[in-house]
C-alpha cells in the first residue's frame, strides 16, 4: 500500500445521508460516476483477437462521452451502439458512450447482447439509411 493511501470504512447509513445532503444539480454527476464505475466492472471486456476477428466492430466501451455529430464523423456510414444516449424531446439521440461500431447491422445486433446490463441503449446508423430498411414512426 501506498504510504499516502489510507482506507477508511464508512457505513452503507452515512453514504445515503450524504447522497441525501447533495444539491440536487450535483446528484446527476453522482450517478454518471456510479454508472461508468459499474459499467467498468460488468461490462464484457473483449479480447485483443475478437477485436481484431470483428474488424474492429467491438470497442471496449469508452468513458468518453460523444456527440452525435462527433458519433457521425469518427464512425461513417455505420451502425453504433451507444449506451446512456442523452436524448432531445422527440428521442433523437443527442449524445451518449459508443459500446461497438459496424457498417454491418447484424454485428450490432450480436454485440447487443453483450450489453443486457446496460439499462438506457440506442441504435444509431451514421449515414443515409440503406435502400432495404424502412423507418417506423
Amino acid at each position: 500500500m501506498n504510504p499516502k493511501t489510507i482506507k477508511l470504512q464508512i457505513t452503507f447509513e452515512a453514504i445515503k445521508d450524504a447522497i441525501a445532503s447533495l444539491e440536487l444539480e450535483e446528484k446527476p454527476r453522482l450517478w454518471q460516476l456510479l454508472n461508468e464505475e459499474i459499467s467498468q466492472v460488468e461490462a464484457p471486456q473483449f479480447s485483443q483477437h475478437q477485436i481484431q476477428k470483428n474488424n474492429d466492430t467491438f470497442d471496449k466501451p469508452t468513458r468518453e462521452i460523444l456527440t452525435i455529430a462527433e458519433i457521425r464523423d469518427r464512425y461513417p456510414c455505420e451502425w453504433v451502439l451507444i449506451a446512456d444516449p442523452e436524448s432531445d424531446d422527440e428521442w433523437n439521440a443527442r449524445r451518449g458512450k459508443i459500446l461497438a461500431h459496424s457498417p454491418e447491422r447484424e454485428e450490432i445486433d450480436k454485440a447487443l447482447s453483450a450489453f443486457k446490463h446496460i439499462q438506457s441503449i440506442s441504435i444509431e446508423y451514421t449515414g443515409p439509411l440503406p435502400a432495404d430498411y424502412v423507418v417506423i414512426s
